[in-house]
């Protein structure tokens, strides 16, 4: 990492102050004079949302824009001490969990100033991992910045990291947490600001590689391919579907008068009690697949089954998985591979 220029900023009260304490969202002054001047200064406070910033897809609970009197989880209040400020928490309630937040793109660094990030973290696991990094290609590989340490936990802590790109870049932080038996694990974030020295970009994604490495392990699905990064200590998911707009490439089977596969939410079919009041993510707005009956006369049928087929893949590696979240009742669920058409004697996963 590289520093940035220690020209310090003077307070209209006659203090000064080093160039990391203007427009952090903390009145350093005394006056609010280093917050008064901040619109070359990219940042959030998560009041209205997560501003430029991004969430990669996921189909695990990624970060959540709460305050400290939603949920009986930490932290109860922001980094500043106020209830009611929102900031954005990584929760862990079943084995673990990991989401990445991204900056805006920024472009190529000055020489003489470089791009600095301030932000306050919080951690209640002494093994909550919050990492920060510089991308510069999509799918690139991502430069390590700043990592936490096992330093106080329950308690919001402030950092203060620089960098210089000579190519556009985006900041992402990478949040991962293991759950314990006792208690919900919590990793929050609050107000990021990025400095006058990083500047930011139009566009809206960074460029990608023209070239794949042919040493990286592939998985394709018909008109995408996706590859899977050790680097990032995890796969990435190369083809999410969530449900919210529609089936993606899935696509239900069923011959007529049997049951079949809908696209639905809770609160459109309130009739059919036995479809989840929320989705995985705890969403009562959220989208999923129902298997299922209006008319218990359509389950008389010995072989009331039906099918929901992905499109065609072409797994290259041994590390193509598959990842879902389901919720049955008095039913069976088969998962199984196909290959030219024909069913292969593989079951990839069954319960009952």
């Amino acid at each position: 990492m590289e520093e940035q220029g220690t020209e310090a900023f003077q307070c209209s009260n006659g203090l000064s102050l080093p160039p990391d304490n203007v427009c952090d969202f903390t009145d350093q002054c005394g006056d609010k004079s280093d917050e008064q001047q901040c619109s070359n200064y990219e940042r959030c406070d998560f009041e209205n949302g997560l501003c430029s910033m991004t969430q990669d897809q996921s189909l695990q609970p990624g970060w959540t824009k709460r305050n400290g009197m939603a949920g009986h989880s930490l932290p109860f209040y922001d980094h500043s001490g106020n209830m009611s400020a929102h900031f954005l928490s990584l929760v862990s309630k079943v084995d673990s969990t990991s989401s990445d937040l991204r900056s805006r793109v920024f472009l190529p660094t000055n020489i003489q100033h470089a791009c600095q990030i301030t932000f306050y973290y919080f951690s209640s696991q002494v093994g909550g991992k919050l990492r920060a990094g510089l991308q510069t290609t999509c799918g690139g590989p991502v430069r390590h910045l700043w990592q936490n340490t096992a330093g106080l936990q329950n308690q919001w802590e402030r950092t203060v990291m620089s960098t210089q790109s000579n190519q556009k870049f985006q900041v992402i932080f990478q949040g991962q947490i293991v759950s314990t038996p006792e208690q919900d694990e919590v990793i929050a974030i609050d107000d990021i600001s990025f400095s006058s020295g990083c500047l930011p970009a139009n566009d809206e994604i960074l460029p990608c590689q023209e070239t794949l490495n042919t040493e990286q392990e592939l998985c394709h699905l018909d008109s995408r391919l996706c590859n899977f990064d050790s680097t990032d200590e995890g796969l990435r998911l190369c083809h999410v579907c969530g449900f919210e707009s529609d089936m993606c490439d899935w696509a239900s089977e069923t011959s007529a008068g049997r049951i079949s596969w809908m696209r639905t939410k809770a609160r459109e079919v309130l009739a059919l009690e036995s479809i989840p009041q929320q989705d995985q993510s705890s969403d009562d707005e959220g989208y999923c697949m129902w298997l299922g009956a209006k008319d218990a006369s359509t389950l008389n049928h010995l072989d009331s089954k039906a099918y929901l087929n992905s499109s065609v893949c072409h797994c290259l590696g041994k590390r193509c998985h598959l990842q879902f979240y389901y919720s049955m009742e008095n039913s069976v669920l088969r998962v199984g591979l196909y290959s030219n058409k024909v069913r292969r004697n593989l079951h990839l996963f069954q319960i009952h």
